[in-house]
């Protein structure tokens, strides 16, 4: 195995843990969200919290550090239009993801944790679960940018 082929497996690994789990948050949102629970809708918001910090975060520092690396080990140029997408992409997600959503998520778990569910802690989460659908939408954008390398 080469250094590239390494660098492009946790890129591509990276990408899985990102995008799928975002997936499966978008999933399990939608259906806080139906339940109507108040108690329900919290938890998830904790809940998402902690995976964002501990899971999503490491994923995307993965992602960047491992994409960088194969434009230095491959055949690319810093000017390849992809790989500006891609960072540009990836730096809008990450400044809204871990900047804004996350902390969101965790300040509303934790009022309702402290305060107890209420309807409008409940939508506050309904609107960064369609916040996160945006943002996942961006991801996809960009994996199929940089899929289809546009300009190359």
């Amino acid at each position: 195995m080469t250094s590239y082929e390494f660098w492009l497996f946790l890129h591509i690994a990276a990408a899985i843990v990102w995008i799928g789990g975002g997936v499966v948050g978008q999933v399990f949102g939608a259906l806080a969200k139906r339940s109507a629970d108040p108690a329900r809708t919290a938890a998830f918001g904790q809940d998402m919290s902690f995976v964002a910090l501990k899971v999503f975060l490491p994923a995307s520092l993965v992602l960047v550090a491992s994409g960088l690396l194969l434009t230095e080990d491959g055949n690319w140029d810093w000017s390849e239009l992809f790989i500006v997408l891609g960072l540009v992409g990836w730096a809008l997600v990450s400044i809204t993801a871990f900047g804004y959503i996350t902390r969101g998520m965790g300040r509303v778990g934790a009022q309702m944790a402290a305060q107890g569910p209420t309807p409008e802690l409940a939508a506050q989460v309904g609107r960064l679960v369609l916040l996160g659908r945006l943002v996942l939408l961006i991801l996809f954008a960009i994996v199929f940018v940089i899929v289809v390398k546009p300009g190359s």
